[in-house]
């Protein structure tokens, strides 16, 4: 889930990215590309959430999660290739595929060290803020900073040192810092800083964070400018401070590089008020990206119950009518074992397990040459009995592809060693399972 999580979070993000670069990246609306780039941070972590599946899926009509008492238990799928039969547990896949749980560590790793270098950073900032005196400047207060460290501030605080400056140069300063204070832009530099922590192997985060902070800046600097400073003494001021010392690299700094950015930006004409349309295109393809994230194709969401409790299947309705259509269930398997049932508390066991069962699939389901010559493929459900003495019976295909396809499925599943039967009040009994095969053309 995790894997799948990460990897939709960061295609919403590297899309979004693309979206905001091709459009937006070269106005002149702050404002606007503010809340563009924190809604692209937002999108991006939360829309892949199942949490919002049920919005987004709805905006795409799809299917309301189905509660049907009588479906059976579901087997994971299984997928097959010309090449070579592929077995994938959703409950096994790092076994199965040892080299992904290489990377879930490696991952993890780049999270906790990214994470800790925020941390760092903050106890730098408070350390600071306890170490250096206030003082009132122009009615602001301010921590007084050692000479020759850059100015800069960090939510409600402000860092300078008042001496190192002359007045003009110092109520620049006040004006640009103050700004960042009362539009909260530090809220957006953690929001930037936790979303690299979190996708610090995708090139696409550390773009946006970027760009996050330029415009933090643009933000401030049109701010300084406004209030009738002169904008090439501002631009000169700029310039002289680019080598200052500066304390930490999470706050708002006065003199964040680059410099030649800010300086065109300044000096720039302002875009026409009619360019601010375009922010509202944004709005549909996030929809379109949410509801992709969670979409299903037309296909339903049943919940599937067993004895380990309750998961979602997605299927298409024909699948779905076959299930809940009492003229396609099985028939009894035998006058000794008259009830099939559906949940039992001991559930019927391939001999080694799920795994073992799927290696036992690798090894004998054989694509046809038929369908690989017609370049015929998709998902076939099947439905079996497992007896009260392990035995596999009452095989039938609930959802066809082709007649080839369907053989090879079911002839696999008749095929199977003896099961250890599953128990219910400490009896053995017979029990239904639903096993989809993919048969998928590479």
């Amino acid at each position: 889930m995790m894997l799948i999580y990460l990897l939709k979070a960061n295609v919403i993000l590297a899309l979004l990215y693309a979206f905001y670069r091709l459009l937006f990246y070269r106005d002149t609306f702050f404002t606007c590309r503010r809340v563009t780039l924190l809604g692209i941070v937002a999108l991006s972590l939360l829309a892949p959430l199942p949490l919002l599946a049920p919005l987004a899926s709805g905006l795409l009509t799809a299917g309301v999660p189905l509660d049907i008492p009588t479906a059976t238990v579901w087997l994971p799928e299984f997928v097959a290739t010309p090449q070579a039969a592929q077995a994938t547990l959703a409950t096994g896949i790092a076994d199965a595929f040892p080299l992904l749980a290489v990377a879930g560590w490696i991952y993890l790793a780049g999270v906790c060290l990214l994470l800790a270098r925020i941390a760092v950073q903050l106890a730098a900032i408070f350390r600071l803020a306890r170490r250096c005196p206030q003082t009132q400047v122009n009615g602001l207060t301010i921590h007084v900073l050692p000479e020759g460290e850059a100015p800069f501030s960090f939510f409600r605080h402000i860092f300078a040192c008042p001496g190192a400056h002359r007045p003009d140069e110092l109520k620049e300063i006040l004006a640009h810092e103050q700004t960042h204070v009362r539009q909260e832009h530090s809220v957006d530099v953690m929001a930037s800083e936790l979303m690299c922590a979190l996708c610090w192997f995708n090139p696409f985060a550390w773009l946006l964070k970027r760009e996050i902070r330029q415009n933090l800046e643009y933000l401030a600097d049109r701010r300084v400018l406004a209030e009738g400073h002169d904008k090439k003494n501002y631009q000169y001021h700029l310039l002289k401070l680019t080598y200052h010392k500066a304390a930490a690299t999470i706050y708002n700094n006065f003199n964040v590089l680059p410099l030649k950015k800010r300086i065109s930006m300044m000096n720039k004409k302002r875009t026409s008020n009619i360019g601010r349309l375009k922010y509202l295109l944004f709005l549909p393809v996030a929809i379109l990206l949410a509801a992709a994230c969670s979409g299903d194709n037309g296909q339903k969401t049943l919940l599937v119950k067993d004895k380990d409790g309750t998961r979602t299947v997605q299927v298409d309705e024909e699948t779905l009518n076959k299930l809940t259509d009492t003229s396609n269930q099985p028939e009894k398997v035998g006058a000794d074992n008259p009830d099939v049932y559906d949940m039992v508390e001991v559930r019927p066991m391939f001999p080694g397990g799920d795994a073992a069962m799927f290696e036992y699939l690798a090894a004998n389901l054989k694509y046809p040459e038929e369908a690989k010559k017609t370049r015929i493929g998709g998902r076939v459900i099947c439905q079996f009995v497992v007896t009260s003495e392990g035995q596999i019976g009452d095989v039938k295909v609930m959802r066809g592809v082709s007649p080839e396809l369907d053989q090879e499925a079911v002839r696999v599943i008749k095929a199977m060693p003896a099961w250890t039967p599953g128990q219910h009040n400490g009896q053995a009994v017979s029990v239904r399972y639903t096993l989809p095969i993919m048969f998928e053309l590479q």
